[in-house]
This record gives structure tokens, sequence and C-alpha cells, in this order.
């Protein structure tokens, strides 16, 4: 009884183990299968697209081209599925011959995985007018997904390339830094593109959807549009910026055109530009490879990034400071074209000498003996307190990125970075603007501007970011004697550009009287021994001194400020006096300086 009873009980057991094993894989089934299709979530993020960038008067210079991308649907880079693969790709190359087939499949299986269910994209952009006649036969392929897509497209190409930057495949470092950029894939990497990147791409949006087991929507439950199109308007006149492409077409240098109060950039250039628009979808090794060996430097915005020599340009600032620490303006200095120091001969560039000088023909005639002999007597401390104080040696804080600061030299400078003490000789050069002395044609730009009004005005390029209207006040940074002599650099300023015996005047042909400064920066050391400097023109190119001209217009109403720098183009007046003077007269004739101020 005992043996039975127990048998019974085992019986019993299983016979509802087995009960409960059918109810809950058979009967409960259903159930359960209708309520994993009604809680299932899923997020899917939105790409927001990106700004436009336009010029001040609405030109376009950076846009959004539409189009398409191709994708496929994942795990078919199997052995037992590649064959699936293959002939999509062949039926995609059959269509759009431009594309490499190897290629394509070589990303598609880089960036298959089993734990990826999201169809996988193998081509990025192809434009709407080249796949409008393939759209309806393609949506029908079940493997195929064919979205909307944008590209990034700059209908200037190489005009103003440093100023707007472009946007590339992101980096893993780039990636990290943004949830948007994760998602767009591309960020802006040089110029506008990248100072104002984050604004430009917006922030991406998101529908949160029920979804059932087989990935089918059931409803959404939330959604939030992108953040997009961020548009800029800068305050760039592409008029102008057309103007110094052509007249720096077979040169290279900067020129910067710049409201002198208000410090909107209404052009500038770098030079030579580039074509932004080869850099979109990748550039090739061997087009990367002839920009960066290129000696002319293509690929640096020379605007922010080239330090040069500034020479006589600084003469200005060099002789507030003899103003400033007791040198009168009327006293005189006798030029005898050389300056012997420590068996060392330094020159005037008029190597007979220029006689008599005192400040204001110093300027006009651009005297180097006058400067040299001062220099002494104020010293370099001093000189460099009031050079930092009308901005050299510091960021113009323009809103371009990476920004260098260059140098405004003096004794502790020198210690601090060779470990050695300042010679009376670095203190002649330093006040001519050579020896160490670097700055960045923005900073001479700004410093013109602070020369004209009194006042330090803010470079920027944006007018409008969205809705919102951009203006800078300009700094009051000089004190009140400083303020009272700047008429007489103002002085020498429009002899330089009006006077016979200016440096400037016989280069120039504008239909406004205009005030400026001429400066050749040396690139390389003349020999002690050589009385007469050989000429620019017989000098191998790459050892030819650097040409500046820095002007603001009108000389008695200053509303812009024009500043070249021709590398290698020699004497600052020959070689950039013809391009100021274009420069000029097209803001006459677009109206940006008005009638009434012509001669």
């Amino acid at each position: 009884m005992k043996i039975k009873f127990m048998i019974s009980i085992f019986i019993i057991i299983w016979i509802v183990l087995l009960a409960r094993i059918y109810f809950i894989s058979i009967k409960s089934n259903r159930y359960y299968e209708e309520l994993a299709k009604q809680n299932t979530i899923k997020v899917e993020k939105l790409t927001p697209v990106r700004g436009v960038v336009l010029d001040r008067n609405g030109e376009p210079l950076a846009v959004n081209k539409l189009g398409f991308s191709v994708k496929i649907t994942p795990h078919l880079s199997s052995k037992r599925k590649i064959k699936i693969l293959d002939r999509e790709l062949n039926n995609i190359i059959k269509i759009f011959p431009k594309f490499n087939k190897e290629k394509l499949k070589k990303l598609y299986i880089k960036r298959d995985s089993p734990y990826n269910h999201k169809y996988i994209t193998v081509i990025d952009f192809i434009s709407h007018k080249k796949m409008l006649p393939h759209y309806s036969k393609l949506i029908l392929n079940e493997v195929l997904e064919i979205s909307p897509a944008t590209k990034r497209y700059y209908p200037n190409g190489e005009i103003a390339s440093h100023l707007i930057g472009y946007v590339s495949k992101a980096n893993q470092r780039e990636f990290d830094e943004s949830e948007t950029t994760k998602l767009t894939g591309i960020v802006g990497k040089i110029g506008i593109e990248k100072y104002y990147n984050k604004f430009l791409e917006g922030e991406y949006g998101y529908r949160k959807i029920k979804i059932t087991a087989f990935n089918q929507e059931i409803e959404e439950i939330e959604h939030k549009t992108p953040i997009e199109n961020r548009d800029l308007i800068l305050t760039i006149d592409l008029r102008i910026q057309k103007l110094i492409h052509k007249l720096f077409k077979d040169k290279s240098g900067v020129a910067i055109v710049m409201d002198v109060k208000k410090g909107d950039i209404l052009a500038a250039g770098s030079f030579p530009e580039f074509d932004i628009n080869s850099f979109i979808g990748g550039i090739s090794s061997e087009n990367w490879n002839a920009l960066i060996t290129d000696l002319r430097h293509p690929f640096t915005n020379k605007i922010v990034n080239g330090l040069y020599p500034p020479g006589s340009v600084i003469k200005m600032g060099v002789g507030l400071s003899f103003l400033e620490y007791g040198i009168h303006e009327s006293i005189s200095t006798f030029c005898t074209g050389e300056l012997k120091l420590g068996g060392r001969k330094f020159r005037c560039w008029k190597h007979w000498g220029h006689g008599n000088m005192d400040l204001i023909d110093a300027l006009r005639e651009s005297c180097d003996d006058y400067f040299y002999k001062n220099s002494l007597k104020v010293g370099i401390e001093k000189i460099s307190t009031t050079l930092k104080q009308l901005s050299l040696g510091q960021k113009s804080e323009i809103d371009l990125p990476n920004e260098w600061v260059g140098v405004v030299p003096d004794k502790v400078w020198k210690i601090n970075k060779y470990d050695k003490p300042w010679y009376m000789g670095e203190t002649l050069i330093s006040s001519i603007g050579q020896g160490y002395f670097l700055t960045t044609p923005i900073q001479i730009a700004r410093y013109t501007s602070l020369l004209a009004t009194g006042k330090l005005p803010k470079p920027h390029l944006i007018q409008f970011k969205g809705v919102d209207e951009i203006k800078y006040k300009p700094k009051d940074v000089l004190s009140e004697f400083q303020k009272s002599k700047l008429y007489l650099l103002r002085k020498g300023m429009y002899q330089v550009c009006n006077y016979s015996s200016g440096t400037a005047t016989r280069y120039l042909n504008t239909k406004v009287k205009i005030a400026g400064k001429t400066g050749t920066a040396q690139v390389i050391g003349i020999p002690q021994e050589e009385r007469k400097r050989i000429k620019e023109k017989d000098m191998e190119y790459y050892k030819r001194s650097h040409a500046w001209l820095t002007i603001y217009a009108p000389a008695k109403n200053p509303k812009y400020v024009i500043t070249t720098l021709v590398e290698h183009g020699g004497h600052g007046g020959e070689a950039a006096g013809g391009i100021v003077s274009k420069i000029v007269n097209k803001l006459i004739e677009l109206g940006y300086i008005k009638n009434r101020e012509k001669k």
C-alpha cells in the first residue's frame, strides 16, 4: 500500500507540472505575445538640418544640397547571405556607375554587426536629380532603404575659404563632444563652420514610439522636433570678397576690409585660397599632400595664423611711445643713412640719409634712423608697454578658431624665451618692426582702426546669429595724453598717401583721400658691409621682403580700414598700392563711402 501511495503522489505531481508547462508554453503564449507587442518602446533620434551661412546681402556662402542616402538591410555579410549583398551592390552600380562596388562592400562589412538591426548606409549622398529617375523602383526593394539626405555645398568654391571653413567627417573626439554630431557624422573643421559649429548643427529631436516584437510601429508616445536651420548672416559683402580674390589671383598674402568703429569685416582673404568643396566627402591623399607641401601655405589662415614682422607699419605706435616718454614732436633728428652701434651698422632704407626729420617727417618718408636714435633714448620696455596698449601682442578675439598672439618683444620676454639678455641693437631693429617682432594681419587692421578713431573695435564676422543681431562696442584703451597726440600720427599717415615724398603716394589712385602707412618687412638679414641694399626684384622670390600697406578711408572721416600684406612683394606701396586703390574705389561704387566724401 505504501508503494502504491508513493507512486500515486509521484504521478499527481508530474501531471500538475505537465499541466502548468502546457498552460505557460501554449495557453499563455498568445497573452504574453500580445503583452510584448504592446509594451516595447523605441526611441528614434531625428537629425537636424544644418543652418546655412549667408553674406550681409543674403548671398549664399554655405548651403545644403538636397538628395538621398542608400542603405542596405543588415546581416548580409555572412557566407550564407553574401550573394544577396553582391546582387544588390551590382544593381546599385549599374544605376550609379560612379561608385565602386568593392569600396561599398568593404564599407558595409565594416559597419555590419550581429547587434545592429538598422539599415546600413553605403552611399551617404546622391543628388535629387540623379536619384529621381530611379526612386520609384528602388523604394520597392525591401533590401534597400532610400532616405532623404543633405550635403554641405559651398557655391563660391575657393572664395572666402578661410573665413567660411568646411565640414567633414567627425573624429572620435568630436563625436564624444556632441550627441548631435554623433547623429549627423559631420562637424565644422575650420573657419565659421568650426567656430559656430554647435549653433549651426542644431539639436537633435526624437520620436518615442511603441513597437511590436517585429519592429512594427503601434503608436507615437512622444515627439520632439529637432532644433534646426539655425542660420548665420555674416558681415561679409561677397562683391568685395570676389574683388580681393581676383586681385590676389597670382599673389600670396592677406587683405582685410573692416569697419573702423563697429569691427564688421566686409571682406577678408588669406591667399592662396583652396576649394572647400573638395573636403566634403573626404579629400584625396594626392590633393591633401599638394596643399600641405605648397610653399605658399594655402591651408594656413594667414589672417589669424600668419605671423609676420610688421616692419614700418608699427612706426606710428613707436612714435606715440616717443611722445609719451619725453621726446617732443618738434624735436628733429638728423638721419645720416646709418647708425653705428657695437661694431655693427644699422642702415636706413635711404642709404644717403634723409637729413633733419621730426616725427611727422619720419612717418611720411619712413625714416629708420629717426626711430633707431630715439628708441635708444626711450628704451624697449617703454616702447613695448605702449605697443601692447595699442592691442599688439594680444588676440583680437575675432570669431575664427585658433587665433595666434604674435610677439611684442622686451627684456623679460627674451629671458623667458631664450634665457639670454637683451642687447641695444635689438631695441633698434624692434623700433622698426623687425627682429623678434611678430604680428598677425588682423592685429594690424585693429591697430590701424585704433589710430583712426581713438577706440579699439572688436573684429567680427557675424551680423545675425539666427534672429539675434550681433553688435560690439569699441573699447576705450588710450590715456588722455595718447588721445591728444593721435592727430600727429594721423597727419603723418595722411602725408604718406598724399604728399609727393610720401612712401605710398605715387602708387595710389583713389577717388577719396586716404591715410595710411607702408611697411617692408625683411625675411632675411642684409650683410653689414652692403652700403647699398640690393633691390627686392633682384632677390630670389622667397628672400624678398613682405610688403605691408594699411590705410583708413576717408582720411578726414574714417569709416573703413584696409590692411594688405603681399608676401615677398618687396616695397609696401609698390606691391599693395594698386590693390588698396581698387578696394577703396569699390567701396565708393557700392555706397559704403558716400559721394560727399570724394576729393
